[in-house]
């Protein structure tokens, strides 16, 4: 990476791929991990006011949803930490990637939360039950 550091573009292009890399887990919770995971860590990167909130899984998801997503609410990262982050980031993508592959050679059943024809095996609340009208 150069000392100007990378673009707007090449850091959503990361993002992307990281998003895309963790949903290509078979494991549900490999799967939900990796998205959650990518997320905090490029907020707390990129809007540094949110990083200690991401210490706080409770706190977090509150002020993490307060982050601006347009440019015009953005914090300035200096460019040599911005493109230390990138370069981090594409070595921590490589490493995602062959893990999701291996996940997919010895995948599991899937979960019942995830499986839309058991959901009737769903444990329901005492006032639901006796008023499904089969």
């Amino acid at each position: 990476m150069s000392a100007v550091g990378p673009t707007r573009e090449q850091i959503m292009a990361l993002y992307r791929a990281h998003l895309a890399t963790a949903r290509a887990f078979n494991s549900y919770n490999f799967r939900q991990y990796f998205e959650r995971r990518t997320r905090d860590s490029f907020r707390a990167h990129l809007y540094p006011s949110t990083s200690q909130a991401s210490q706080s899984v409770s706190e977090s998801t509150e002020k993490l949803s307060k982050v601006p997503t347009s440019t015009s609410g953005a914090v300035s990262v200096a460019p040599a930490s911005l493109a230390e982050f990138y370069e981090d980031k594409a070595a921590e993508l490589k490493v995602l990637q062959r893990a999701a592959v291996v996940n997919q050679m010895y995948a599991g059943d899937r979960l019942v939360v995830e499986d839309p024809s058991m959901r009737d095996w769903i444990v329901r609340s005492s006032d639901q039950i006796g008023t499904d009208k089969d």
